[in-house]
């Protein structure tokens, strides 16, 4: 009885259960043909702009990982990420896939503890450009209502991760949400009267920081319009 493994498809990265003995096997969600490397079963694979590499049993549980996030099964990409983690990987892609999930989640707490682990990364191995381009890439991506990290950042007040965020590429300018809002426009965001029977006034924890993270975005390149007392 032949033995069987995974693979992950050359094309749009999904797992692929083969036989040992296969020379190539079609992808029975987008058809490509996948030609079977025998040696160990490796094989490159794209996902997210992100390039991986499946030659391990983490790198693989990566791989899986990104492609949840590619089909939006975020639940799965969460299991996946922690079931990793809980094995003992400790690679910088596990952490870039949960800081995309907390995006999706609009989990903020579990995003800047896994921002804080990308971090720590980075002064471990300040050499290290692939690192460095999936951090800049992570600044890109759009979770939740189409925000990115550099939002979530402003919207709390967190003049540590705004400037790490922008200091690694972040676009300063980007609208997300219904709102269209901007890193500097979601600070100020009214508060619903009908949600909250407030009076409509912008929800400002700390005024000191919100004027501070505005001026530092303004000084690179951010536009907004005047705010009274900001």
């Amino acid at each position: 009885m032949s033995t069987s493994t995974t693979i992950y498809c050359n094309n749009c990265g999904a797992p692929l259960d083969v036989e040992m003995n296969r020379e190539f096997i079609f992808c029975q969600y987008c058809g490509s043909k996948n030609i079977i490397h025998t040696e160990g079963m490796k094989t490159n694979i794209n996902i997210g702009d992100i390039d991986v590499k499946a030659k391990t049993d983490f790198e693989s549980m990566i791989s899986s990982v990104f492609y949840a996030i590619e089909i939006k099964d975020y639940k799965k990409a969460e299991d996946l990420s922690l079931a990793a983690i809980m094995s003992g990987c400790n690679n910088y892609l596990i952490y870039i896939a949960k800081a995309m999930i907390d995006l999706q989640k609009d989990d903020n707490a579990a995003l800047f503890a896994d921002m804080a682990k990308l971090r720590a990364f980075e002064q471990q191995d300040s050499n290290n450009r692939e690192l460095s381009d999936a951090i800049s890439k992570l600044m890109h991506y759009r979770g939740c209502n189409g925000v990115t990290v550099l939002h979530n950042a402003t919207f709390h007040e967190l003049m540590e991760w705004v400037t790490y965020c922008v200091e690694h590429g972040s676009d300063v300018n980007l609208h997300a949400g219904m709102n269209n809002v901007t890193p500097i426009s979601i600070m100020f965001v009214p508060v619903s009267k009908s949600s909250s029977r407030l009076d409509g006034t912008p929800f400002i924890r700390n005024k000191a920081k919100v004027k501070e993270i505005r001026r530092y975005l303004m000084d690179h390149g951010a536009s907004d319009r005047f705010r009274l007392g900001y």
